[in-house]
């Protein structure tokens, strides 16, 4: 199957957590981020939820356990902030979450996102003609 992606010269990332093509400009992405916590987060979350927990010890006792539900509900919320951050085309502007919701919501976004760049590129045509 041929591909002619719209951008020609696109970053390639080390160890994506999924590789797909942009269904809108057919440009080669993928995700760093997943939106669940992996066994490696689920490490992490207990050893600072540990840390916390003996250093909050003195002034709160057994009560300085409730750290890890606390813990753990920030760094949900944190992955899948990036995770959100990430969905968005960098080449086309095409977002699927809104896709999903809205078509229209999609589209206008899209086009919001190639006008901003046209802006962006008259200017700089007009910072180079000075």
């Amino acid at each position: 199957m041929e591909q002619n992606p719209l951008e020609e010269r696109v970053f390639k990332l080390k160890n994506p957590r999924m590789e797909f093509f942009c269904p809108l400009c057919r440009s080669q992405r993928g995700f760093l981020y997943s939106p669940k916590l992996s066994k490696k987060n689920y490490m992490q979350i207990v050893a600072i939820s540990l840390m916390l927990a003996m250093s909050l010890y003195p002034f709160m006792g057994f009560r300085s356990g409730v750290v890890l539900f606390m813990v753990w509900g920030i760094m949900e919320f944190s992955i899948r902030v990036l995770f959100k951050k990430e969905v968005p085309c960098p080449h086309c502007g095409f977002d699927a979450t809104w896709y999903k919701k809205d078509i229209k919501v999609a589209r206008q976004k899209v086009k919001e996102f190639w006008e901003q760049k046209k802006h962006i590129s008259d200017t700089e045509k007009f910072a180079e003609s000075i």
